[in-house]
């Protein structure tokens, strides 16, 4: 079972010329909808269908944006099996049902960016930059404080070569497969692509809006409503794809 998610995501914005710069933009600017969906779509990757329990958020501003974000989520998991489900029906393990993600983003400087994702008989480590990542590594549990000799295994995952061009963010090619998986969509008459879905859409979308409340003071006492959807700042119906 997977039992946390960290990761960060920063770059230093200081360079940029306010108050003409995007990124001091009070409707569309701040960290949070910079670069803040990288890190909170990690939790749909360790929880598939998951409910988000609660968002937990601080930070602090500049400029009237938000420049630097913690959070912390909750969600609950769709389904687990085995022993846990026993557990959980005795009323003695909550640990099973639930998933957390933490992260933090900021405009202060240029970050690690390297995503754990924590479980119960290891890790995966998600090599810098995570948000463009070419490796992978997974690290077995062989017990407490054997990190440093635990078993490991690497996975490559290459972007296309990229050398007929240049890009203004690097590594940029990686939205070739964003690109393949859309047109993939439309070929087959899909209004949706199979992963990632508009459910998982506006669910980031959910999350960036409790973290923006939270964070420049708009109120949100942390709850998020799931089943009908957060967007803009209101609630709405569950939105559903028309046929």
């Amino acid at each position: 079972d997977i039992i946390t998610v960290q990761g960060d995501f920063g770059w230093n914005a200081s360079a940029s010329p306010y108050p003409t710069d995007r990124i001091w933009n009070p409707k569309s600017g701040g960290m949070t909808l910079d670069v803040g969906m990288y890190m909170a779509q990690l939790g749909q990757v360790a929880y598939p269908n998951a409910t988000v329990d609660q968002v937990q958020s601080m930070g602090t501003m500049r400029h009237g944006v938000d420049h630097a974000v913690l959070s912390n989520i909750m969600y609950s998991k769709s389904r687990y099996s085995g022993d846990n489900v026993m557990d959980d029906r005795n009323g003695n393990n909550d640990s099973h049902r639930k998933g957390l993600l933490q992260f933090y983003i900021t405009g202060s400087a240029n970050t690690e960016e390297r995503v754990t994702v924590q479980g119960t008989h290891g890790r995966i480590v998600v090599d810098p930059p995570a948000h463009i990542p070419t490796l992978v590594r997974v690290h077995y549990d062989e017990g407490r404080g054997a990190s440093s000799s635990s078993r490991e295994e690497i996975y490559h995952y290459p972007l296309p070569d990229d050398t007929h061009t240049s890009w203004n963010y690097p590594q940029s090619i990686g939205f070739t497969h964003q690109i393949q998986e859309v047109g993939m969509a439309l070929r087959n008459g899909e209004k949706e692509c199979r992963h990632f879905t508009l459910r998982d859409s506006v669910q980031v979308a959910s999350i960036l809006d409790d973290i923006l409340n939270q964070v420049r003071g708009g109120g949100c006492d942390g709850d998020v409503v799931e089943d009908s959807y957060l967007v803009n700042g209101y609630v709405r119906e569950a939105m559903a794809i028309p046929n």
